[in-house]
């Protein structure tokens, strides 16, 4: 995907729904190249065209939600990597920052637990971190397993850390995510190991999903960019979780 069609996504996911002339105003381009890419976005998956502009789709599809701030969510996922040793094994449990924290961790000699068939598909052959598949209900979108017999897998599997994905914090409601099962493994996870690590970029901070995950004070840490609002800089400071800025 080229830096315009990225640019495109990245300030869809800031206004959620924007007009054509907007996006042309913002990027410096035509309106005939700004309808092709559109065109190429909704073909992809990407985003749904309305008359006179553009809604952002809501896709659980990973590799889609990698191309939202992608450089933002790299920076999280080797900000997460420094705090894994070699010989550990760790959690990782869903999302775009997660994924790309797998890409960094192939290379390590590191066993990987995941709940996500994507993320398992990050190690390849010949690197040197081994993955552990939980097993569990395939979920097709999001590559996710989920129910009972995950969330009892887990319990009976032993990790030193655990990073989750989320789709939103808000003061007072905590983390949540719009997935009602995948929210419950990642509860599971959390009340598993107490060194566990939420990967956000901070665009999440003010949203609120349907499904409550954790407060704050139920983690280690959480990492995320450094143009996180005030406000969540000082609530995150004030409780048991270590912020990283990155």
């Amino acid at each position: 995907m080229n830096t315009r069609r990225s640019a495109i996504l990245e300030y869809l996911s800031e206004k959620g729904q924007v007009s054509v002339q907007e996006l042309c105003d913002r990027l410096g381009v035509s309106l005939v190249t700004m309808r092709q890419d559109l065109t190429a976005l909704e073909k992809g998956g990407f985003l749904q065209r309305t008359h006179g502009g553009a809604t952002l789709l809501d896709s659980e599809n990973i590799s889609h939600r990698l191309s939202f701030r992608y450089e933002k969510k790299l920076d999280i996922a080797r900000k997460a990597a420094t705090l894994v040793d070699d010989g550990e094994t760790v959690f990782l449990e869903s999302g775009s920052a997660n994924a790309l924290l797998a890409r960094e961790l192939s290379g390590r000699r590191v066993q990987i637990v995941v709940a996500n068939l994507f993320m398992a598909r990050q190690i390849k052959p010949g690197d040197l971190a081994r993955v552990v598949v939980i097993g569990g209900m395939y979920q097709p979108d999001s590559e996710s397993l989920v129910g009972a017999m995950a969330r009892q897998n887990i319990a009976t599997t032993f990790f030193t850390k655990a990073f989750l994905g989320v789709d939103g914090f808000a003061l007072g409601t905590g983390f949540t995510n719009r997935d009602m099962e995948r929210a419950e493994i990642a509860a599971t996870i959390v009340s598993h190991c107490p060194s566990t690590y939420v990967l956000a970029d901070s665009t999440k901070f003010g949203a609120i999903a349907m499904a409550r995950v954790c407060q704050l004070d139920d983690l280690a840490g959480v990492i995320t960019n450094d143009d996180l609002a005030k406000q969540y800089v000082k609530a995150i400071r004030k409780s048991r979780a270590e912020l990283f800025l990155v």
